[in-house]
């Protein structure tokens, strides 16, 4: 089925994965009445590898997106005082290569069911990695607050590559609504 059949057809497309294949793919997340906030189940794309992946991170088929970018700083201990240079390197080169799918993305900000995918990091100074996202949720809420400057992020422990970040706002360039 095209990409133009499914938009007439009031079928939207969620960016995911297969970046170590190189090859950009999509979820197909149906479209049907639901309230705003509660899930109506995962979505079932036609390809068998995307709905496994959706049932796996329990992606809703009503969701709200954002997508942009924002930046963090890694460093060494919870104090935040020494920049881990090898544990910032290490997260952008395993994001770069194989992409990051977060099935609950920052419960300890958002509460439950923030679905993160982060595609591309680059370093933009010694101390600061910009990374570019897609996330979903099937409450609006939760995308509001992802998207508010204002919001807050305590001091996180990445055990993968034994580093305490910062994340710094969430620069929201383009949302969709389930609509």
């Amino acid at each position: 089925m095209a990409f133009s059949s499914l938009v007439r057809k009031g079928t939207r497309t969620v960016p995911l994965l297969l970046a170590p294949v190189g090859i950009g793919v999509a979820v197909v997340v149906g479209m049907a009445d639901a309230g705003p906030t509660t899930p109506a189940g995962p979505a079932a794309p036609r390809n068998p590898f995307l709905a496994e992946v959706a049932t796996q991170i329990g992606l809703p088929a009503r969701a709200w997106t954002a997508s942009g970018t924002h930046t963090a700083r890694g460093y060494t201990t919870e104090a935040a005082e020494t920049i881990s240079v090898e544990g910032m390197k290490a997260d952008c080169d395993n994001i770069n290569l194989n992409k990051k799918l977060a099935a609950d993305f920052r419960s300890d900000v958002f509460g439950p069911g923030v679905k993160g995918f982060f595609y591309k990091c680059r370093r933009v100074s010694p101390d600061t990695n910009k990374y570019w996202f897609t996330i979903s949720s099937a409450d609006h809420a939760q995308i509001g607050k992802l998207c508010d400057p204002h919001t807050r992020y305590p001091v996180v422990h990445d055990e993968q590559h034994d580093t305490y970040w910062i994340d710094e706002p969430f620069t929201c360039t383009r949302r969709a609504d389930p609509s």
